[in-house]
C-alpha cells in the first residue's frame, strides 16, 4: 500500500510542523549514561550486603574494627560469646575463655584471638613464628614486646606480674600476658589494612587482659597502635622487653 500522507504536500491551512528536537546524537548520550549507570550499579553492587556483630571479643571490638577484615560480601558470626578474660586464676568456665573466635561466610574465621602468657618464653614463640615468614617488629613501646608475621597473625606480649603456674608444670607462669591474633585473608580485603586491624585488636585485647589478669605492676601501653609497615624486613628481633 501506498503512504499518501508522503506523497500529498501539505495544505496551506494545516498548522505548522514543529522540527524536531530529536538530533541523531541524542541516541549516542542516551547510550553512554545507560552504560555508565549499569557500570556504576555492577562497581557498586547494591544486591551485595555485610552483616557484622555488634560486638564481640570479650565485647571489646565493635563493627568498625571488624570492617577491614570482611569481604565485600557476607555475614560474620561470633557463634560462642566470649564474654569475660579466662586468667590462671580463674580458668576458663561458663562465661570465661581463653579464645574468642569471629567466623566469616562458608565457615571461614574471620577473626582468631587467642590470650595465654607464654609457656615457652617469647624467644620461642618468635622463632616458631619465624618459620612462616618474615618477621616484622612492632613497638609497643618498652612494657611490651610484639611482632607481625606476613600480615597474617600478629603477637604481642605485655609484661604483666601475677599470681599463677603453669598447669602442665607447676612451675611459675612467665611474667607476660600473651595476645595472639590472626584469621583467614577473606577475598576483597587488603592485607595491610589486615595486618593494621590485627594490630589494632591486639592492643585493645593486650590492655584488657593485663586487666583480667591484675597485674602488680604498671602495665604500660601506648594510647594508639604502632602503624604496621607494608613490607618486613625479614627476622629481626622484636622492641620492647624481652623473655627472661
Amino acid at each position: 500500500m501506498v503512504d499518501v500522507a508522503h506523497i500529498i504536500p501539505p495544505s496551506p491551512d494545516d498548522p505548522p510542523r514543529r522540527p524536531s528536537r530529536i538530533r541523531p546524537w541524542h541516541a549516542a548520550v542516551a547510550l553512554v549514561a545507560a552504560v555508565a549507570v549499569g557500570g556504576g550499579l555492577w562497581a557498586w553492587k547494591p544486591w551485595r550486603s555485610v552483616e557484622l556483630p555488634e560486638h564481640a571479643c570479650w565485647s571489646l571490638l565493635d563493627k568498625d574494627d571488624l570492617k577491614p577484615l570482611a569481604g565485600p560480601d557476607g555475614k560474620a558470626v561470633e557463634p560462642k560469646p566470649a564474654r569475660e578474660i579466662a586468667t590462671l586464676a580463674k580458668p576458663a568456665s561458663g562465661n570465661r575463655d581463653y579464645r574468642c573466635a569471629v567466623l566469616w561466610t562458608g565457615g571461614a574465621s574471620l577473626l582468631d584471638v587467642d590470650i595465654r602468657p607464654p609457656w615457652n618464653g617469647i624467644d620461642a614463640d618468635r622463632a616458631s613464628d619465624a618459620g612462616l615468614g618474615p618477621i616484622t617488629p612492632l613497638d609497643f613501646g618498652p612494657g611490651a614486646t610484639g611482632w607481625i608475621v606476613n600480615h597474617d597473625r600478629v603477637r604481642l606480649y605485655v609484661s604483666c606480674d601475677f599470681q599463677g603456674t603453669q598447669p602442665d608444670t607447676g612451675r611459675a607462669a612467665p611474667p607476660y600476658v600473651g595476645v595472639r591474633v590472626g584469621g583467614d585473608h577473606i577475598d576483597g580485603t587488603s592485607p595491610a589494612a589486615v595486618g593494621q586491624a590485627y594490630t589494632d585488636t591486639a592492643l585493645k585485647v593486650g590492655r584488657a587482659a593485663a586487666t583480667a589478669y591484675e597485674c602488680r605492676n604498671t602495665v604500660q601501653l601506648p594510647a594508639t597502635a604502632p602503624h604496621v609497615p607494608s613490607q618486613g624486613p625479614g627476622f629481626a628481633r622484636g622492641g620492647g622487653e624481652q623473655a627472661r
